[in-house]
């Protein structure tokens, strides 16, 4: 007798049942036998199409071998063709001969089918929004650079006025996105595997008030679209297209057209690995930004996993970028590490992270005649909590403290920054 099982409890409890039907007379033979085995191995080792087709091969020789019918039933469900399934179920049901603990089974397995169905394909077409207000305090608004001393220029020191140091201010932030996805009413097959495919579209808002350096708001909108494909519970890609259109201190910053795609693969049990690229076209409005105007291009990896019986979770990653500007002393290359870790504890989100960037300008500055090297080290603490009843029902309230450490060869560029944010948001 054969072993046969399923990926929830209800497929298992269905394929034990399976067992308790009698064999018909061409089971014993040794051709039909050997058929039977090899889809149900083909099925449960990833090879659901496969074991599709010697199911049916095997069946349209032997037609009531509802045994086989079955299995190739739940092979249909693997492949997530719930019609399918549901029908070859159905036909082992209405057949007289079928056991009455059998049968029960089928009922179970059917119902599974209606509920999984609905779960992943009953909406098409769905639309999200959310939306997030909150305060800001900010140590170092214009990124000013720690020391008015700046060097020696032709045997004298160079001294920044003190206007432009750094400068701290108050200042609220204000998002808002809604998206819609559409989700192929039927799976597509990739490399032998059940897929879904789904395609998403997004308008964002967001803005950044400060109270006295207005000149430093910042203001975005956003609209993005793309694919998405996810393969079976093996890895999952999509492709971003996006357009950002930026305003800054009141003015028309410029637009950025960008590519995004990216790819994320199942790692053993508890882990995932994640590759991406982007492309960036930055396109600047004001006069005065145009040799600025240039591609931005990056790739990245990363990889995370659950950790301590999956209570917490860790991920860190690599990002290689390169930025080809109109004047090469705003081209640069360069690389940036992070490590970052999650949990929650007594029902409040908790997360760190930590990243150290490093930047190399490709032409010379001005007066100083030598080109610009940074390093920035970033490091972020952050909370949130979900209220679960009373009028704030369904809202986080999430507070991030956040210190960006610069140093750079030219104390122009080198800066200490600090922010504190704290915001109420809901998806709805």
């Amino acid at each position: 007798m054969f072993q046969t099982f399923g990926r929830s409890g209800l497929q298992r409890l269905t394929a034990c049942a399976l067992l308790a039907l009698l064999s018909t007379p061409s089971m014993a033979q040794s051709g039909v036998d050997d058929q039977y085995r090899l889809g149900l191995y083909q099925r449960e080792t990833g090879q659901p199409y496969a074991s599709i087709e010697t199911l049916e091969s095997l069946l349209a020789a032997n037609p009531t071998l509802n045994r086989a019918r079955l299995e190739l039933a739940v092979a249909y469900h693997r492949t997530l063709d719930y019609a399918r399934a549901r029908a070859e179920a159905e036909r082992v049901l209405k057949d007289p001969n079928t056991p009455e603990t059998v049968r029960l089974s089928i009922s179970s397995f059917l119902k599974q089918i209606e509920l999984e169905e609905r779960a992943n394909f009953g909406q098409p077409h769905r639309f999200e929004a959310n939306v997030s207000l909150g305060l800001i305090y900010d140590s170092n608004v214009n990124a000013g650079p720690d020391s008015t001393l700046l060097g020696s220029f032709n045997g004298g020191d160079l001294i920044l006025d003190k206007a432009y140091t750094n400068k701290s201010d108050w200042g609220s932030i204000a998002q808002a996105e809604l998206r819609h996805t559409w989700q192929r009413p039927a799976p597509v097959r990739v490399l032998d595997q059940p897929s879904r495919l789904l395609w998403t579209s997004s308008l964002g808002l967001y803005h950044k008030g400060y109270k006295q350096y207005n000149e430093y708001d910042l203001g975005v909108v956003t609209l993005a679209t793309g694919p998405a494909l996810i393969v079976g519970n093996s890895w999952r890609g999509n492709l971003n297209f996006q357009l950002d259109d930026l305003h800054f201190g009141g003015e028309h910053l410029g637009l950025y057209t960008s590519i995004s795609p990216s790819g994320t693969w199942k790692v053993g049990r508890s882990g995932e690995l994640t590759l991406d690229a982007q492309w960036v076209k930055r396109d600047f409005h004001r006069p005065g930004d145009s040799a600025r105007e240039g591609q931005y291009r990056s790739v990245g990896a990363s990889y995370g996993r659950l950790m301590g019986n999956q209570t917490w979770s860790l991920q860190g990653g690599v990002r290689l970028f390169e930025e080809s500007a109109r004047e090469d002393r705003f081209s640069y290359t360069g690389d940036e590490w992070f490590i970052g870790a999650r949990t929650q504890f007594s029902g409040v989100d908790l997360f760190a992270r930590a990243a150290w960037r490093n930047a190399r300008y490709i032409g010379v500055e001005p007066v100083f005649a030598v080109s610009r090297r940074e390093t920035e080290r970033r490091v972020e603490l952050g909370a949130g909590y979900t209220f679960e009843a009373g009028w704030l029902e369904k809202w986080q309230l999430a507070a991030t403290l956040a210190n960006i450490h610069t140093k750079a060869n030219l104390t122009l560029y080198g800066y200490d920054r600090d922010t504190v944010t704290v915001n109420l948001n809901r998806s709805f």
